[in-house]
């Protein structure tokens, strides 16, 4: 299920990360000889469960070519949108199962890396969980094979730095290699090329039957002159789903007209991936139960929901001699959401030759190991592996790949340390290597090959309905609140989206229902609303760490007044930018509630000015550095005006540096300012004090039209457990008293970061005006 995404994170991806000290040699022994037991176990079982799979599998093989959708001669009339096109893509597909034959050896250098973050909010900091890199020596001979000799490699776990002993990470234990005889030129998919294509997999555009799913068009062409005054010529095939599937993709495709071989593709995958429901559809496929039986009922509200998109996948290759197309860059990209956490995800390989069918090009005759899976197949290579690093230095396997097309010996040095400091990486694991992969020139690619008008085609889709804890909230004005989101993607890049929401508290129904246009790079929307709105400028009052601080020790941060209108808003790359345009009405919102498990009372709410505007608001999102210990900046630069029953303009920063100071020893700086102009409204002040502002002082302590602070942390290098020190200042006032703002907000304490700010708990002390100790658990914190 879900190849591409389980190959860009997890299948490719063997991770394991133990706590404490490293084991001794009897500790290690004892568990050896555990495993050795435990894996004769197992190899039994997979006996015996093998063989009811294959009886399954043959089942399932006919059920799946009972799905897929037949090319009639209705379906081939508005396959292509001209001749040309359809002329290139007979010759693609030609070409695309043809073996070359003139291919008979290469010597290469391949780069890996994978990159996956996290993080709890839509929009925010950027958090990198981890990246792993391989640097690999290939050498490949149509004869004997491949062999793949591991030069380099080594991995990072930023956010656990100070919580792991030991962590490892494996980009796939049979490494990159970037040709060999029926290898899938689009990476798209299984490493073999397949002539059919099957409709629970990924379905490659070029494959027999394909025309079912896709239309196509002649694009662009380009030509250049080699040395010797041959011409290359190039021509653009555009791709677009018939409607808009998890499984089908929307680019572009370039060719090579003397050959029809594949030179450049820039797609992306229609639609985003619903995980539950692929799920689902291939259990019942399968004929095996529906996987909401295995999740109690409990666990799937807060698990959910479970999506995935690919934004964007290239493929460059490279001529040499003149002749010969290989792959000289791969990327992928993406994010997976399960409920209220997002994860990114970048997948990039690169590939340079040495030469090209040259008679230096040597590669060792070797014999592919036994691959049988019966039980004293495997615990015999099991024990042969053992003294291996004692023997030679290298760990070496030898396995057939990809249906038996291609054997490979891999060799991997047994010294992790020589690895993970060899030459052949980049200084720096954090590094963004844009002399390695271009990213600037494949940023340039993707926008141009997947702007808002490369879409699927308007086929509506049944919608689909989201519940849970991410639509879950608890505050003073609605009490508990939640909600239904209902969905709809109805194709050509459009959605449709209704959220019916009511809290215990005030019983006030809220509703929003927008039309949206995505290229999943960028998203305009178009909407109608009544809802909650929060006045902060900082933090989120909506989201679990508010919510949770409310409920149990009756301190909610958040200042909220009531509006109803329309509004047209576009986000740019998830974390770079985000704009609004709106027009509503704005009136009070009463606290309606006053239960905390703690039994302390909440403070008032704001009384917001009720009134008519018309106006616009935008952010600009700041996030550089990965490092933990190099220099990081991260922020927002804001802007906003309205007009009409009030008019007002204001505008506000707030960046924070961070850098390691001491071998041991991080630190933190945030600065923030901001000013405004007009008749500001309650609703749109600023209030200092409270988590996100000055630490030990209440929420609202100080409120003005305009503000400045200052926050300055020092902490562990343990990014993943850090104890931190803190000091906070900053006022609000009239702007008027700029200059002359007497004695502003203080407050310091100590606190503990973990995952580098994901979660945060800390005990300040107010300094001035308030002198009480508050402590503090929140979500997203700076540092």
């Amino acid at each position: 299920m879900l190849n591409l995404i389980a190959v860009a994170i997890f299948a490719q991806t063997s991770i394991s990360i133990g706590v404490g000290n490293k084991p001794d040699s009897v500790d290690k022994a004892r568990r050896e000889a555990l495993a050795d037991s435990l894996a004769a176990v197992r190899a039994s079982r997979r006996d015996s469960v093998r063989r009811v799979r294959v009886v399954k599998d043959s089942a399932r093989t006919t059920r799946k070519r009972e799905r897929v959708l037949p090319v009639t001669p209705q379906v081939l009339a508005t396959a292509f949108k001209d001749e040309r096109a359809r002329r290139l893509f007979l010759d693609a597909r030609a070409a695309r199962m043809r073996q070359d034959s003139s291919i008979q050896s290469y010597d290469a250098t391949a780069y890996e890396r994978m990159s996956v973050g996290l993080g709890f909010k839509r929009i925010g900091r950027e958090r990198l969980l981890m990246r792993t890199e391989r640097a690999s020596h290939v050498t490949w001979n149509r004869n004997i094979g491949a062999q793949v000799e591991v030069k380099g490699m080594r991995t990072a776990f930023p956010l656990m730095v100070g919580v792991s002993g030991e962590s490892n990470a494996d980009l796939g234990s049979d490494g990159a290699i970037p040709y060999f005889p029926g290898k899938e030129t689009l990476w798209i998919g299984s490493s073999m090329a397949k002539a059919n294509i099957e409709d629970m997999e990924l379905i490659h555009p070029l494959a027999n039957g394909a025309e079912a799913y896709y239309t196509y068009e002649a694009g662009d062409s380009i030509s250049f002159r080699m040395p010797g005054g041959r011409t290359i010529q190039l021509r653009e095939l555009r791709i677009r789903a018939r409607e808009p599937k998890w499984n089908l993709a929307v680019g572009s495709l370039w060719f090579d007209v003397s050959t029809a071989q594949l030179v450049r593709a820039v797609y992306r995958m229609a639609a985003s991936i619903d995980i539950w429901a692929v799920a689902k559809e291939e259990a019942k496929l399968d004929g095996e139960e529906d996987p909401d039986d295995d999740v109690p009922r409990l666990v799937k509200p807060l698990i959910m929901p479970m999506k995935a998109q690919v934004t964007a996948m290239t493929v460059e290759y490279g001529l040499h001699e003149g002749k010969f197309w290989l792959p000289r860059a791969q990327g992928m990209e993406g994010d997976v959401q399960v409920s209220f956490m997002r994860v990114p995800f970048k997948m990039e390989q690169t590939f340079t030759y040495a030469s090209v069918n040259g008679a230096n090009v040597v590669v060792p005759a070797f014999v592919a190991a036994d691959t049988a899976q019966d039980s004293a197949s495997v615990m015999r290579r099991r024990t042969a592996r053992k003294n291996e690093c004692a023997t030679n230095g290298n760990r070496i396997r030898t396995v057939s790949r990809s249906e038996g097309a291609i054997s490979v010996r891999m060799v991997v040095p047994c010294d992790s340390i020589a690895l993970t400091h060899s030459p052949d990486l980049p200084k720096s694991i954090y590094d963004e290597n844009e002399t390695v992969f271009g990213s600037a020139d494949r940023d340039a690619l993707i926008e141009e090959a997947l702007g808002m008008t490369a879409q699927p085609g308007f086929i509506p889709q049944p919608p689909k309905i989201g519940y849970g804890l991410y639509l879950t909230r608890y505050n003073r004005v609605e009490g508990l609140s939640s909600g239904i989101d209902v969905t709809q993607t109805l194709g050509a890049g459009y959605s449709g989206r209704g959220l019916f929401r009511i809290g215990t508290a005030d019983l006030s129904p809220n509703v929003e229902l927008s039309l949206a246009r995505s290229d999943m790079r960028r998203t305009y929307s178009l909407g109608a609303y009544k809802r909650l709105e929060a006045s902060n400028s900082w933090g989120s009052p909506f989201a679990l760490g508010n919510s949770l601080s409310a409920l149990l020790f009756g301190r909610d941060e958040g200042f909220y007044y009531r509006t109803t209108g329309v509004e047209f808003t576009g986000t740019k790359d998830s974390t770079s930018a985000t704009w609004r345009l709106f027009a509503e009405h704005q009136w009070d919102a009463p606290v309606n509630t006053q239960f905390s498990v703690n039994g302390k009372n909440f403070a008032p709410n704001i009384f917001a000015t009720k009134g008519n505007i018309v106006g616009g608001a935008a952010v600009k999102h700041i996030s550089r550095g990965l490092d933990p210990r190099g220099l990081r900046v991260f922020g927002d630069i804001n802007a906003e005006a309205a007009a009409g029953t009030f008019d007002y303009a204001r505008g506000f920063f707030d960046v924070t540096f961070s850098h390691g100071l001491t071998r041991r020893v991080d630190g933190a700086l945030t600065l923030g300012a901001g000013t405004s102009g007009g008749a500001v409204p309650p609703q749109r002040l600023w209030y200092l004090g409270g988590t996100q502002t000055v630490r030990g002082q209440r929420a609202g302590a100080a409120v003005g039209n305009s503000f400045w602070m200052t926050r300055a942390e020092l902490g562990s290098s343990a990014v993943g457990f850090r104890p931190i020190v803190f000091g906070d200042i900053g006022w609000a006032g009239s702007r008027d008293a700029w200059k002359n703002p007497g004695r502003p907000l203080s407050g310091a304490g100590a606190g503990l970061s973990i995952m580098d700010g994901l979660l945060r708990f800390d005990v300040a002390r107010g300094i001035y005006p308030e002198t009480k100790i508050r402590t503090s658990f929140y979500l997203e914190a700076r540092f």
